[in-house]
């Protein structure tokens, strides 16, 4: 016979019936194809990615492993795929500022192939500009322009000799440049010594002669170098021409290719007058010298001909739609890019071929989806991504300038236009961090995308499940699951949710079952996976998560906690404290002992007083106090001290849920009524008296159980548990099936004085107009002794003021 408050077997665990399921196996059903119970989560979504304004980011808040990931990426790429594919971005040489590289925009598919253009190219003009100037046109025109200014340089210069030959007293010796003006005598150079013999007045006009035979050498030689000059000059022209001719038809092919993008053509432009400006770089002797100096140098930083290669930052494939990246290691360097270097001479130096790209390069145009924490947990990433979203400027960072090295050569590239719609996943706590500290963060990340833990269980999603269960046997080539064995899968996601009217959003769960219960099956060399293979699993999985439990229970087995559900005993009773270790949860048996006297301290929280206790337990605590004065002294001085405590709890007590132990226990020191070991009971309490919810229910109960079992069922042990956390049992085969047999009970209550009955066998007693309590009940024998007190207390301070005197005159 069912008691009073006693919950039924059906009351304990929601089944699914594989029969309303509607199929036999999951290879009849369509794997899930959307965002399984996360509609509202969808819609934000589609909102947040079809505005285009600025600040219109995303993040998406949710609990790891309720496949926001997953589902965002899903959604994402299927919208990207319809999108226009974003332009191709390139770095080329700045001919005239070679520390600021040039970005370059082309259509999409054209960065690659204007790289490899450009390559051949100029292997082909290494090859075309020497054939074109050693032409025989070429090379006939080039000697006729030497010939003919050398020419002239040597009638001069014969002139000037013709001069000095008629001068007996000078003479020139040398050749070419070698030519100087020494005295003579006769036409024949005069020694030194014989110089000097000479009188002075000779001497004198030979000097004058010298002195002005030096200056016609001089006027001779000087025009002879500018005839040279002007001869290189010509020559330096005509292969200027000669190459200009030659890039000029190359170049105007290479151009039509890129009439839709004018930053490119402006730099063919740039580059086409830079190869004319350096045609002897293209010739064998120009290529020599700059070998040697790359042999000394290093093979590519100093290579000449880097100038004419492109770097493309980014090329996306023609038609592949707007990107969608994802960064699962967002560093500086791996969103902004950075330029590369390379040590030589112990010198950190670089060039623009060295800028590497970005995760913001690679999706601007489309979408980028980055982990909010991991963001936050790199230096200065939080900063730079925000700075770059404020001003839609993309610029590489500069690694070695971060890491404070010293380097010589720096770059400063244009910044490239910046179109990206930035997501951020993150916990729940993470976005309410961020909406608090940062001011910026909600102009940025205007779009909240907040996924649910859980979702109602109806027929809808009990089916969404079925397709989930598909998508991973297929996508995995897992055995197909039966009906018995979805239903079991759903169960368990009602569990996951801590409601039966609910299933977990927390698909990692669900399909980290889904492959342990395959798992099983095929160890079983069974066909398809039934509900014994996900029990199996599930048994497994809590055989390996279980150990502290094990080791809890085996101290309760061995007498070590202090566990006896035997008898009933004044101001004690059992309540129930939950361990969460990891995913793993379980619930254990704290004995609650007061201790009731006469005095004025009132109730002293042990717990408290030690320091060993949190606020909340604190505010239940002072609550507890609340419902006894509005229970007992509405009229009356309430004249108590009591003391209450937790026996071998040595960790700090945090939540309320033990306050309605608190409350019996109290209420038993106080009046002196015996209260059953064998019953635990979780609640908390207002001051009214009613029994509230509390968390963690089923896993309590079930670890409860568990100790009950080590010492041994009776058939009459059981718990009570507030009647609004029924909706939240979904409890173990094992522990319904002791219900459904009599060897345990459940027992549900709305208010404190439900319990009693089942507490003590004696009703609370409910308040009368004249404000008493019926006889034969708890709350008589509590005024009673409360009354007791007062008049102890008066009559041992009979002539000395009334403790209370001072509350009644108020």
């Amino acid at each position: 016979m069912v008691k009073p408050n006693e919950l039924r077997p059906d009351e304990l665990h929601r089944i699914c019936d594989p029969a309303s399921l509607g199929f036999g196996t999951t290879e009849e059903v369509a794997p899930l194809a959307a965002a399984l119970g996360q509609g509202e989560a969808m819609r934000a979504l589609a909102f947040g990615v079809s505005v285009a304004s600025k600040g219109y980011n995303i993040f998406v808040l949710g609990r790891a492993g309720s496949g926001r990931k997953t589902f965002i990426q899903q959604e994402l790429r299927a919208r990207a795929e319809k999108e226009r594919t974003p332009s191709s971005w390139c770095y080329g040489f700045n001919f005239k500022n070679p520390r600021e590289p040039r970005a370059m925009e082309m259509p999409a598919g054209k960065g690659e192939l204007l790289r490899a253009r450009l390559d051949a190219l100029i292997a082909e003009l290494k090859k075309a500009i020497p054939q074109a100037l050693e032409a025989d046109d070429v090379s006939n025109r080039r000697s006729a322009i030497f010939e003919e200014r050398g020419r002239e340089a040597s009638v001069a210069m014969d002139a000037f000799r013709k001069e000095v030959e008629e001068d007996p007293s000078v003479v020139l010796i040398g050749h070419q440049d070698g030519v100087v003006v020494v005295p003579a005598q006769d036409g024949q150079p005069i020694t030194k010594e014989a110089y000097g013999e000479l009188p002075p007045e000779v001497r004198q006009s030979i000097d004058e002669r010298v002195r002005a035979a030096s200056k016609g050498l001089f006027v001779a030689q000087r025009r002879m170098h500018e005839l040279r000059g002007e001869a290189e000059a010509l020559a330096e022209d005509l292969h200027r021409q000669v190459t200009r001719s030659v890039v000029a038809l190359r170049f105007s092919i290479l151009k039509d290719f890129y009439q839709d993008s004018p930053g490119v053509l402006k730099h063919l432009d740039a580059m086409a007058a830079d190869i004319v400006e350096n045609w002897e770089k293209f010739t064998p002797s120009g290529r020599e010298d700059g070998e040697v100096a790359s042999s000394v140098l290093g093979p590519s930083g100093e290579d000449f001909f880097v100038r004419y290669k492109v770097n493309p930052i980014v090329s996306p494939d023609r038609h592949s739609g707007a990107p969608v990246i994802m960064e699962s290691n967002p560093t500086l360097w791996a969103l902004l890019g950075r330029v590369e270097g390379q040590v030589r001479f112990g010198v950190m130096v670089t060039d623009f071929t060295r800028i590497a790209p970005g995760a913001f390069h690679r999706a601007n145009g489309g979408y980028l989806v980055i982990h909010a924490e991991e963001v936050l947990s790199r230096p200065h990433v939080w900063t730079a991504l925000k700075r770059t979203l404020r001003t839609r400027e993309l610029k590489p960072a500069d690694p070695a300038g971060d890491l404070g090295m010293v380097v010589t050569e720096t770059l400063d590239p244009d910044p490239i236009p910046l179109n990206v719609k930035v997501i951020l996943i993150g916990e729940p706590q993470t976005y309410y961090l961020l909406q608090d500290a940062d001011p910026e963060f909600e102009e940025l990340f205007k779009v909240k995308v907040d996924f649910t833990p859980h979702m109602d269980r109806t027929r809808e999603t009990e089916a969404g499940y079925a397709s989930f269960i598909a998508a991973r046997c297929r996508r995995e080539s897992l055995p197909a699951f039966d009906a018995t064995a979805v239903a079991a899968v759903v169960e368990e996601g009602s569990r996951l949710a801590g409601n039966q009217w609910k299933l977990s959003t927390r698909f990692r769960a669900i399909r980290d079952l889904v492959r342990e219960a395959a798992h099983v099956a095929s160890q079983r060399a069974a066909q398809r996976v039934s509900w014994t293979h996900v029990e199996e699993a599930l048994q497994d999985r809590h055989r390996r998560n279980n150990r502290p439990h094990q080791e809890l229970l085996d101290l309760i087995k061995r007498g070590v906690l202090s566990f006896e559900p035997t008898g009933r005993k004044v101001g004690q009773i059992h309540g129930i404290g939950l361990i969460q270790i990891s995913d793993e949860a379980f619930g254990r048996p704290i004995r609650v002992m007061c201790s009731a006297f006469l005095g004025t301290e009132g109730v002293i929280n042990i717990e408290r007083e030690a320091q060993m206790s949190g606020r909340i337990h604190n505010k239940a605590f002072l609550v507890l106090t609340g419902y006894l004065g509005r229970t007992f002294a509405r009229s009356k001085p309430l004249l108590l001290s009591a003391s209450l405590s937790f026996d071998q709890l040595y960790e700090e007590v945090e939540g309320d849920s033990a306050s309605a132990a608190e409350l019996y226990a109290l209420l038993s020191a106080i009046s002196g009524v015996p209260i059953r070991q064998d019953i635990c009971i979780t609640g908390a309490i207002n001051q009214d008296g009613t029994i509230l919810p509390v968390g963690g229910v089923t896993h309590k109960i079930e670890g409860v159980f568990a100790a009950f079992e080590q010492i041994g069922l009776t058939g009459d042990q059981g718990v009570i548990l507030p009647r609004r956390n029924v909706e939240n049992l979904v409890l173990r085969r094992g522990i319904r099936e002791a219900v459904a047999e009599g060897r345990f009970h459940l027992y549900a209550i709305d208010r404190i004085e439900e319990g009693w009955p089942i507490l003590t066998g004696m009703e609370a007693g409910k308040m009368q107009e004249d404000e008493t309590f019926p006889e034969d009940t708890i709350h008589r024998l509590v005024v009673e002794q409360l009354d007791e007190f007062v008049r102890e207390w008066k009559g041992m301070n009979e002539g000395e003021e009334d403790p209370s005197a001072e509350d009644e005159g108020a």
